[in-house]
């Protein structure tokens, strides 16, 4: 079961931002996203999310078309950490962490038990009670990446892991190289979970290292893919 974009081409507004473009997403694997500013990388995030539409070209979930998938099922299958998540209230970190839960009646887990576990992770325990809006740009990344671990938390409980998504739009931006290592050790530990992880990235260096298979897009197209290949 793989999340899959499969030439697909994207228009937005009059500019066409993807020509038939590819991408897979494989449980248990870590997959970059690599490329310019402008290159199309964010709209190939929201085409896999389910945010936006492909005008050619598919989206599927293990072989099912992701439009035929409702909400509460996609919010199920993935979760996303987007390049800005704007509040447009000034919720408290505990509220936002909150937001991630997707109570499910057959499933045993706990959400204060995953919460205190993905807060200790995280190493953001210091910011309960804060209010987001006054936390730093780092700050708020490692709240979004909790809330997207959460999301997921369901699958890592116990019992059999369903395969599962965590969509990652340059996670490290903002963040100290303590940090940036950090997030991207634990995105990197949800994978023996059967999650497969698509992280958008600025540095090739780092994606070569962390991940493993590397895509190169430019200009809305797969110029490259594989970390094997030179760029």
């Amino acid at each position: 079961m793989t999340l899959c974009a499969e030439n697909v081409t994207l228009e937005l507004g009059s500019k066409r931002v993807l020509t038939q473009a590819s991408l897979e997403v494989v449980p248990s694997q870590v997959t970059a996203l690599v490329g310019p500013n402008g290159a199309g990388k964010s709209s190939l995030v929201r085409l896999l999310c389910g945010e936006v539409t492909p005008g050619g070209g598919s989206v599927s979930a293990g072989g099912e078309p992701l439009e035929r998938l409702g909400v509460r099922e996609q919010a199920r299958l993935r979760s996303v950490v987007s390049q800005h998540a704007a509040m447009a209230f000034d919720f408290y970190v505990d509220e936002v962490l909150a937001m991630g839960w997707i109570p499910d009646p057959a499933d045993p887990a706990d959400y204060d038990d995953a919460c205190t576990e993905v807060v200790a992770q995280c190493q953001i325990g210091h910011l309960l009670g804060r209010k987001y809006k006054t936390l730093s740009g780092g700050e708020r990344q490692c709240v979004q990446f909790a809330r997207a671990l959460l999301q997921i938390w369901r699958d890592a409980c116990g019992g059999d892991v369903d395969v599962r998504y965590l969509l990652l739009d340059e996670p490290t931006a903002n963040l100290d190289l303590g940090h940036e290592a950090l997030v991207l050790g634990l995105a990197r530990a949800t994978t023996a979970r059967n999650f497969g992880v698509l992280v958008v990235l600025h540095d090739i260096d780092m994606a070569a290292a962390f991940a493993d298979h590397v895509v190169l897009l430019v200009d809305g197209v797969v110029a490259a893919r594989d970390h094997r290949v030179t760029f």
